[in-house]
């Protein structure tokens, strides 16, 4: 019996040393923390979905460079803030990354194809180009004749004529000099199919008047 409870503590010993040498390993390796980065910047409350290809990239060439799915990381609690939620770092590489990395990224794909879904059953052409970025898959929103902002798609679908107001140039002055702040409302103009004819643009001082969506 005192034999059994020597090999016990030896594992347990060994066990430990393992774990730390893996640790230590870990923290040796760009890819790990490139993995790590790019997973807790994916935990933002408005991930872009190339933040989790960045995560799945730098897990897999982690995982290429030597490190086993099975390694255990030091364990660390990010609080949260405004942006991001609490955040508990531990477990194994391949936990982390079906919990935070490529589970999540299945997750983001989900949302934004069920979001997405009934914008291009109603959108085609140049409209379907202008609400959707095919890069972050963020959707846009348009103002419809009397200025009302919609992400609607039947009523997007429906309508001739968009507006949009884009602002000031980002390399002028965002003021005028009567203290308003500059803004410019473009007009998008549509044909039947959905392709854009044209577009005008007309600047102001302030809030746009109504007579801008027009």
């Amino acid at each position: 019996m005192r034999r059994f409870f020597i090999c016990l503590s030896l594992l347990i010993t060994m066990a430990a040393f393992a774990s730390s040498a893996n640790a230590q390993g870990l923290e040796e390796n760009s890819h790990y923390h490139d993995f790590k980065k790019w997973t807790v910047a994916a935990q933002h409350k408005r991930p872009l979905p190339i933040v989790y290809e960045w995560c799945v990239e730098s897990y897999n060439k982690m995982i290429a460079s030597g490190v086993s799915p099975s390694t255990q990381v030091p364990e660390e609690v990010m609080s949260a803030d405004i942006d991001f939620p609490r955040i508990e770092w531990k477990g194994t590489v391949k936990e982390l990354n079906e919990r935070l990395c490529s589970g999540g990224q299945k997750k983001l794909t989900g949302d934004i194809a069920a979001q997405h879904a009934p914008l291009k059953a109603a959108l085609k052409a140049d409209k379907l180009r202008l609400v959707i970025n095919e890069n972050t898959g963020h959707v846009y929103r348009y103002a419809l004749a009397g200025g009302k902002y919609t992400d609607d798609p039947k009523a997007l679908a429906a309508a001739r004529v968009w507006f949009l107001d884009i602002g000031a140039a980002t390399n002028e002055s965002q003021y005028c000099l009567n203290g308003g702040k500059r803004s410019s409302v473009r007009r998008y103009t549509f044909d039947a199919e959905h392709k854009l004819l044209g577009t005008t643009q007309k600047a102001y001082c302030g809030d746009p008047p109504a007579s801008a969506y027009r």
